[in-house]
């Protein structure tokens, strides 16, 4: 018969200085909604981004410039809890065009127009911020490296917020995102994937 048990703290029976483990018995199980269950540390959501058809993005800012590269990446979470941490990764095959240009990229808030993860730069430096930032050249044109961006930032409050991929290229080269330029069946294709985590704190 089912019922209803209202309870302000469940803990198990101390029988000696250390508490003894709460045990929900086999093919039994504890469920609850989103964010009803919480515990630090804890994944409390995940959202993430994959584009229903991957196509070629390129892209072609100068530094300090950095522009988005395709509103398909943009992903959107709204925090269950103001305290909680958000985990963003990015995952994405980047093409340099096997130039030695060096390409930087970041996470933007688009929502609060602000960079993620982002820390003051001491005086007496120009460089640029990013959250991730490589340079490729080793072959031809079909050079590639798969980019892995993370970055954290904390939720603060549980307003909505949509996040995008931002880049930039050195000396005004061009970058290739998600494929190369060579169409045949040797050059590969991945889609891009924007996963959104939040952290129980």
């Amino acid at each position: 018969m089912a019922g209803t048990l209202s309870v302000q703290k469940i803990q198990g029976l101390a029988t000696s200085a250390t508490p003894t483990t709460v045990e929900i018995s086999s093919g039994h199980k504890l469920t609850g909604a989103a964010g009803s269950i919480f515990a630090p540390g804890q994944i409390i959501q995940i959202v993430r981004t994959t584009p229903a058809t991957t196509s070629s993005v390129t892209l072609a800012s100068s530094p300090p410039n950095m522009i988005e590269f395709s509103a398909d990446n943009r992903t959107t979470i709204t925090p269950k809890f103001a305290t909680s941490l958000l985990r963003l990764n990015f995952s994405a095959l980047v093409s340099g065009q096997n130039n030695s240009a060096i390409m930087s990229f970041k996470f933007y808030d688009q929502t609060n127009n602000s960079n993620v993860g982002f820390s003051s730069l001491g005086t007496g430096s120009s460089r640029t911020f990013c959250n991730a930032s490589f340079r490729n050249k080793d072959y031809d044109a079909n050079d590639r490296v798969h980019l892995n961006m993370t970055a954290y930032q904390a939720a603060s409050n549980t307003t909505a917020r949509t996040y995008s991929v931002y880049g930039m290229i050195e000396s005004g080269q061009t970058i290739y995102m998600n494929m190369t330029t060579t169409d045949n069946n040797g050059c590969s294709y991945a889609p891009p994937v924007f996963t959104i985590e939040e952290i129980a704190q």
